[in-house]
């Protein structure tokens, strides 16, 4: 397979009956994809194939359950296609609701669910015609996709391009290690080990993280203060609900439309429902999230 002529399925084995359905749609479409264990080549290994298989493709398809939330390997894989800027399509699969992670990764994105409550029958065809077009979208977009490649290949050495690696421009990672200039790399979500010291270091997030853990709750401008992490991009966090007051702790915000007390975001549950029900038939076309584009 070339580059950007397939799709690449990231899924837990325990929804494995339920992916062979998907397949077989795709299959029955001319719909080439990407799956383990069955493309794995004689002799090879899932460390080595799969992170070229995500590198390679044109189009992440996540299916999304609460036995995938559990998975390491799928966390595993989602931050790559995140790094590599890959188009993402959840497909949601039950209605476990998304962990912190999953928040974090899959915020403004549009996700398709294959379960209407009522046929027990899944209906893959909203997930047929989006992979179609986005095939359609890349063959004229192919000068413009080369030319991101040359880039990315050259980040290592370029910190603007560096930059432009970051899923989440808001969310510094490291490209150095603080402590000796040593080069870095990914260890785990948000943590970067020195090849040269072996000492960590960690993105904005996981700085802000590590923190809290420690100190407890605490303003932003404190949090500011003794993290090195931005004041705007710590208050991005709050108010996408990646972080939230504890409940033992009785400070609490004011939702900005009602002045309701709130933990974490900038609405409250009512008006957040309120908020999404006048947005929906905005969004309903709109399948792609400009989450990279920040």
């Amino acid at each position: 397979m070339n580059q950007k002529e397939y799709v690449f399925i990231s899924y837990s084995s325990k929804d494995d009956l339920f992916v062979q359905k998907m397949v077989e749609t795709m299959q029955n479409s001319g719909i080439s994809y990407w799956k383990a264990p069955e493309m794995i080549p004689a002799g090879s290994n899932y460390a080595k194939e799969i992170p070229r298989a995500i590198k390679e493709c044109a189009i992440f398809l996540l299916v999304l359950s609460g036995t995938a939330q559990k998975s390491i390997w799928i966390e595993k894989e989602i931050d790559l296609a995140v790094c590599h800027r890959k188009t993402i399509i959840p497909v949601q699969i039950d209605r476990e609701p998304l962990n912190d992670m999953y928040r974090f990764y899959l915020n403004n994105v549009q996700m398709i669910s294959v379960l209407d409550g009522k046929n027990l029958e899944p209906d893959f065809s909203e997930l047929r015609e989006r992979i179609q077009k986005l095939f359609a979208k890349n063959l004229s977009q192919e000068n413009a996709g080369n030319l991101e490649k040359a880039v990315r290949t050259n980040e290592r050495t370029s910190q603007n391009a560096a930059q432009r690696s970051n899923a989440l421009r808001i969310n510094r990672i490291p490209h150095e290690c603080e402590f000796c200039g040593g080069e870095v790399e990914r260890d785990s979500m948000g943590v970067y080990v020195c090849l040269k010291c072996g000492r960590e270091n960690y993105d904005d997030f996981q700085k802000v993280r590590n923190y809290l853990e420690k100190a407890g709750a605490a303003p932003a401008v404190v949090i500011a203060r003794n993290t090195g992490v931005p004041l705007k991009t710590i208050e991005y966090f709050w108010k996408e609900e990646f972080l939230e007051i504890p409940k033992t702790v009785d400070i609490r915000m004011a939702c900005r439309n009602c002045g309701a007390p709130i933990r974490t975001g900038d609405l409250c549950e009512v008006c957040k429902r309120a908020s999404e029900k006048s947005m929906n038939q905005y969004s309903k076309g709109s399948w792609h999230s400009e989450i990279w584009k920040r």
